[in-house]
């Protein structure tokens, strides 16, 4: 099938999809090299790397991953072999980006399909995602009509239209079930800060006959926008020897205008400090591209930072005073170490004294759950609850000591 790839309004090039392989094979024309993703644009400069093999590592780096939470069921349910059979479904239409691909001689255009202005129902999809049990079912077909055919990432998620907005919905991973609340106190920690963030809410999502706990966020993007991940901008340009990847990384954005970069990326990590995040990695921090200029507006709010706080942790080995996190190119650097390579003038201007009494409003909000009926997390004892409380005050003493 011969298919035009697209960005909003602009083609990109002509390729070959073939639905047989669930993959691209044949690239005919690059017709606007600045409009492809970055990771591609990267690529094709590189005469090492085939321009096939490149565009199909993104194309397949945008669907949902193979260590999805509960894949197998949601599979079963959706009644498709693999992730990869999803991608080109729905033109491949995404809510972080406006790339889609559709026929070369349709007359398709945007405005008839993209899902930033059309609704769509994610009721079967959240179900079937949500579902913990092995029920065997089939939701309905309209079930991969949705932008969540096109969503990253390990937790369970779906995209859902409320009011005319669109909001992420993620369950959780661990046993203990701490990312929505990780995600809350994230949202809570950057407001009192004065800090760029997504804002988090914890809900209730109804998987009959039950409930579970989710996180729900706003897409923090508009339909002329597109997330670039740090990854591919840190892959845009060549590395000096004589410096280290936080500062490379906030030249080039600098260099592409944005200049609160430093600023903002050191707020980004004093939020990963205080919670003990382990899981910035290079896709889950990133800048706003406007797609109709190209130019880089922003760098992202903070968002995903649900792998924090211990989580993972039995309640007797959580251990606040010391961690490691990823830094860069750096998957296991001690957080004291991150402080350090970070910009002392942002560190020193930041109201730390904002944060008084969070950890004693984290607790309360904490128990309020904890002594829910419909909540049924028997991890949640009292002492797991109270080490949270406590280690978020001990976060905070550690800071202010090593800052």
């Amino acid at each position: 099938m011969i298919c035009r790839l697209m960005n909003k309004h602009t083609q990109v090039a002509l390729i070959e999809y073939n639905e047989d392989v669930q993959a691209i094979t044949n690239i005919y024309e690059i017709t606007n090299i600045e409009y492809a993703p970055l990771s591609f644009y990267n690529a094709y400069f590189n005469t090492s790397i085939s321009n096939v093999n490149a565009m199909n590592q993104w194309f397949q780096g945008r669907g949902i991953p193979l260590w999805r939470k509960n894949l197998n069921h949601l599979l079963e349910r959706l009644n498709v072999s693999s992730p990869s059979d999803l991608l080109n479904k729905e033109f491949a239409l995404s809510l972080s980006d406006q790339y889609w691909i559709v026929e070369e001689h349709s007359r398709i255009q945007w405005e008839d399909i993209n899902f930033f202005t059309h609704d769509f129902d994610s009721t079967g999809f959240l179900q079937a995602s949500l579902d913990d049990s092995s029920h065997s079912y089939t939701v309905q077909n309209d079930s991969i009509k949705t932008p969540n055919n096109t969503t990253d990432g390990m937790l369970p998620k779906g995209w859902i239209v409320e009011n005319n907005k669109r909001f992420l919905v993620k369950g959780t991973y661990t046993r203990f079930e701490q990312e929505p609340f990780n995600e809350w106190l994230a949202s809570q920690i950057s407001k009192r800060l004065g800090f760029d963030y997504c804002n988090y809410n914890v809900d209730w999502y109804i998987v009959k006959p039950d409930k579970v706990i989710v996180s729900k966020c706003e897409n923090f993007i508009n339909e002329n926008e597109e997330i670039i991940s740090a990854y591919d901008v840190f892959q845009s340009a060549k590395k000096e020897n004589t410096i280290n990847d936080y500062e490379h990384y906030v030249r080039i954005l600098e260099n592409h205008g944005i200049l609160d970069a430093r600023k903002k990326i050191t707020e980004m990590f004093v939020v990963d400090y205080l919670m003990l995040n382990i899981d910035r990695h290079l896709k889950n921090f990133g800048i706003i591209r406007n797609v109709e200029t190209l130019k880089w507006e922003r760098v992202t709010p903070i968002f995903d930072t649900g792998q924090s706080m211990c989580c993972d942790e039995y309640t007797q080995n959580m251990d606040f005073t010391h961690g490691h996190g990823k830094f860069f190119t750096n998957t296991k650097k001690d957080y004291n170490a991150i402080l350090k390579s970070l910009d002392l003038d942002t560190l020193r201007a930041i109201p730390i004294q904002n944060l008084k009494g969070l950890p004693e409003e984290y607790y309360v909000f904490l128990k309020r759950f904890q002594t829910k009926m419909e909540y049924k997390n028997k991890e949640w004892s009292d002492e797991r609850l109270k080490n949270l409380k406590d280690g978020l005050s001990t976060r905070i003493d550690l800071f202010e000591k090593e800052r």
